[in-house]
């Protein structure tokens, strides 16, 4: 079974978007558990989407693992890899370790994309 990047992607923003409405209603303690959670099943699918080629992983294996989990490989991709706060164990904002997604630079790429679809529109 292979899922398709969209699929992988569309996966990722929910696992997103429930790990910030959880830190909403739970404690820090059980959110880093969800958190640990959700990056498990975000590996798994690399691992799913892999298939037969071997690489482990569409991003290849070194900058995959250090994707900070409840971040889209969007944002990764676009943000995270020039963040100067994007460390060799990851993301060292503590606020992205809290909240996932809602560090600034994520949150001025996310304003940028929005206002230039609207101009587009």
């Amino acid at each position: 079974m292979s899922l398709t990047v969209e699929e992988k992607g569309l996966i990722e923003e929910a696992l997103s978007v429930y790990i910030q409405l959880a830190a909403q209603q739970y404690p820090q303690q059980q959110i880093q558990k969800i958190a640990m959670a959700a990056q498990e099943i975000i590996n798994k699918l690399d691992s799913l989407g892999a298939g037969g080629g071997g690489g482990g992983g569409s991003d290849g294996a070194g900058r995959a693992l250090n994707k900070p989990s409840g971040v889209s490989d969007e944002w990764f991709e676009a943000v995270c890899q020039s963040c100067d706060k994007m460390g060799a164990g990851g993301c060292e904002d503590k606020v992205t370790l809290k909240y996932p997604g809602k560090c600034d630079p994520i949150l001025h790429y996310e304003r940028a994309k929005f206002l230039s679809n609207k101009e587009k529109a």
